[in-house]
């Protein structure tokens, strides 16, 4: 009897034994179901708050303000799904946290992508209407300054209408006896003065009133011939001397005048033969020129 009551004993303590294996196989098998089960959740997690990044990245657009907005607003996302990455996955009670979060997260992400959106349409409306104002206002740019040229190639047009111009002219060249009266002469050597006698056009658009006419002569070298040293003015804009000089009023119809060129009573320097030209100016253009051939 006493060894079938310890074969009877030690059946149930083999029972117990067995049943609570296969408890304990049960329960850390659930566990490992449970463990799963969050691993899984983090990753959907992560994964949707990637997809709110990427929404988000997607409004980057011209505006360098929202875009600054916008990496701040992925940058936090960011940090919260390092955070989801951390967690342990024994922590259910964290994990269930975040998924609420993410609930919130959800539509106010959705909100601001609508948000933006709008924004970076208005901004494009803009940015279209700021480039056709600069592009209108160029165009006007190029037109005041084409106009502006015009006016001012119409008032140089204008300026030089006004500009008195010979018509006609005679250059007579004359030696001055001892008694003071002239000698006709074609001999450069001989030449002490030269005549210029000038018929100047009509011009209505010219003005009336006092004109001052100034002569210089120029030897066939180009070099201006030399002037009486008290000669000196402001001729054809620059300060220089000249040979001769007369006044007239001029009233807009033709009008003839002679002007005496002198050279210098002092002049050591002789002419020599050549064609000699006779420039007749105001104080700020010349009126034209008479050429003279001296032998």
């Amino acid at each position: 009897m006493s060894s079938e009551g310890n074969k009877g004993k030690s059946g149930l303590v083999i029972g117990l034994l067995l049943i609570g294996v296969i408890a304990l196989g049960v329960l850390l098998y659930l566990r490992s179901e449970e463990k799963h089960t969050l691993e899984l959740e983090k990753q959907e997690l992560t994964i949707e708050l990637s997809g709110l990044k990427e929404d988000l990245m997607g409004q980057i657009g011209e505006n360098d303000s929202l875009n600054s907005f916008i990496e701040t607003e992925t940058a936090r996302l960011g940090m919260l799904i390092d955070s989801i990455n951390a967690v342990n996955v024994n922590n259910g009670k964290k994990l269930t946290n975040y998924r609420y979060r993410l609930s919130t997260l959800k539509k106010q992400n959705a909100a601001l992508v609508e948000k933006l959106d709008s924004t970076n349409a208005a901004y494009a409306q803009l940015k279209l209407r700021e480039r056709l104002v600069a592009d209108s206002l160029n165009a006007a740019i190029a037109a005041n300054q084409a106009l502006s040229g015009q006016n001012n190639d119409l008032s140089n047009t204008v300026a030089k209408g006004k500009q008195l111009v010979i018509a006609q002219s005679t250059a007579t060249a004359v030696r001055i006896t001892s008694s003071g009266k002239e000698r006709k002469t074609k001999r450069a050597k001989k030449t002490d003065r030269i005549n210029v006698c000038i018929t100047i056009a009509k011009n209505r658009i010219a003005g009336e009133g006092e004109r001052t006419l100034y002569v210089k002569l120029f030897a066939p070298n180009g070099k201006a011939v030399d002037a009486p040293e008290e000669n000196m003015a402001v001729v054809a804009g620059e300060n220089s001397g000249y040979n001769g000089v007369a006044s007239i009023t001029y009233q807009g119809d033709a009008a003839e005048v002679c002007i005496a060129a002198d050279r210098a009573t002092d002049a050591p320097v002789v002419l020599e033969p050549g064609i000699y030209t006779a420039a007749v100016m105001t104080d700020s253009y010349i009126l034209g020129t008479v050429a003279v051939e001296l032998k």
